[in-house]
């Protein structure tokens, strides 16, 4: 639930303000509130080993983050959030398999069912030709982002599994998650206000945050620093297949205040892959436990 709700308010954040601005406001705003945990907690320093990991997966973590963001603030997130979690979900079992791994009928039976979801979702609503087409292409855009969005989540799903395994606890991964996180969006910004001063004052992007931008900006930090302290928790308190889905049924709460507060309609098509989407979380989660 902390996930579905940041994700809502990152994505409104994005719409009204740059992508990279609202990641590093929420960057921030969780760093400070996981060092003020940290601090009040007993937790021992990990392993090199174990921050190492976790530094991958703030690195893997933000990038599905920020691609999330993005396609948030261009598509539907009714569509996005789903297809996103959908991805995310999957690779974890997909490696799983690899590594010899059995694959139960019910974990097949959720990832069929996740391939017709997004074919289902990727298919056009009956509309004019030009319109057609004009989706078409943004669909596809939107699409890229969400392969990114999902592959980040996964990445991050088995990199801070990897950081448990070696001793990791709790605060430690989280603070260095946010961290890398933090580094390499610092690292995007410097890139792009390079980028705009070599092309001249004219194309300087503005780095202002509105006022009214920062009640959204804390609830995302904290929300996304909430889910990663819940996944933590889940993973540690049982498989990383439970823990991988129920972080994954986030999208129901995104879509939820998505129609609530933006009046997001879907389609009967539509509606019929989003349901396909999480039925698929659902089946690779049980295939997998």
């Amino acid at each position: 639930m902390s996930w579905g709700i940041g994700d809502f308010a990152g994505g409104i954040a994005s719409r009204r303000s740059n992508v990279l601005v609202t990641l590093l406001m929420t960057q921030v705003i969780g760093l400070l509130a996981t060092a003020g945990l940290l601090a009040l907690s007993s937790e021992e320093l990990p392993r090199v080993t174990a921050l190492a990991w976790a530094g991958l997966a703030g690195l893997s973590g933000v990038a599905g983050l920020g691609s999330l963001y993005l396609a948030l603030s261009r598509g539907t997130m009714g569509l996005v959030a789903p297809l996103a979690a959908l991805v995310g979900a999957a690779l974890p079992a997909l490696v799983g398999i690899v590594n010899g791994e059995p694959a139960s009928p019910v974990l097949l039976s959720g990832m069929v069912l996740a391939l017709c979801a997004v074919v289902v979702i990727s298919l056009p609503d009956s509309t004019s030709a030009a319109q057609a087409a004009e989706r078409g292409t943004a669909a596809r855009s939107e699409l890229l982002l969400i392969l990114l969005s999902g592959l980040g989540f996964a990445g991050f799903y088995l990199f801070i599994d990897q950081s448990r395994a070696n001793g990791g606890e709790t605060w430690w991964p989280i603070l260095i998650v946010r961290l890398a996180g933090l580094s390499i969006v610092l690292a995007g910004l410097v890139g792009l206000i390079v980028r705009s001063a070599a092309r001249g004052r004219g194309d300087r992007p503005s780095l202002r945050v509105p006022l009214t931008l920062l009640p959204l900006l804390v609830l995302s930090g904290l929300g996304d620093l909430g889910g990663n302290l819940f996944f933590l928790l889940a993973n540690a308190a049982g498989s990383l297949a439970v823990a991988v889905v129920l972080s994954s049924l986030y999208p129901v709460v995104t879509a939820l205040l998505a129609r609530v507060f933006l009046h997001e309609r879907l389609s009967r098509l539509r509606l019929l892959g989003v349901s396909a989407a999480i039925g698929g979380v659902l089946l690779i989660a049980v295939g997998q436990a």
